[in-house]
């Protein structure tokens, strides 16, 4: 590969980066908004509130990574199901691990138990699932062939 060569590919991995970043803030606007409502004003629990919440988020993300960061041509039967896939992975995980923390937290009485508690884990599964939703998309589902 030439230096030109190298340089182009690393200016579009970071201008892919941004873009992703640009759709994360609008995706977390809707999604992580979504959960928000759905869980401090009407009411629906934990779990409820992250799965709507998300499934909102992740149809707005596919359409905006597939079209705007990533430009796929590649076939939205062949992407959406990884898109889908990967999406539903990262978010067991992510939101998992935050339920977990939510947990550790009440036991060891760092917040008192409220809203509060639940509201830092869901903040911090969110940032998770960010990460996580990067790596796999990038390198999964709009991966280069």
């Amino acid at each position: 590969m030439t230096v030109m060569g190298w340089l182009k590919e690393k200016f579009y991995e970071n201008i892919t980066f941004f873009k992703f970043i640009l759709v994360g803030v609008l995706n977390t606007l809707v999604g992580l908004g979504s959960i928000f409502i759905l869980f401090n004003t009407l009411h629906f629990n934990y779990w409820v509130s992250t799965s709507l919440g998300n499934i909102i988020g992740i149809i707005c993300s596919y359409v905006l990574n597939k079209n705007f960061t990533f430009q796929s041509k590649k076939s939205t039967n062949k992407t959406v199901w990884r898109f889908f896939l990967i999406s539903l992975l990262c978010y067991l995980i992510s939101y998992y691990l935050g339920h977990i923390l939510n947990m550790l937290m009440d036991d060891a009485g760092l917040l008192e138990k409220s809203k509060l508690t639940e509201n830092v884990s869901i903040l911090v599964a969110s940032a998770l699932y960010t990460i996580s939703n990067y790596v796999g998309h990038k390198y999964y589902t709009f991966r280069k062939s």
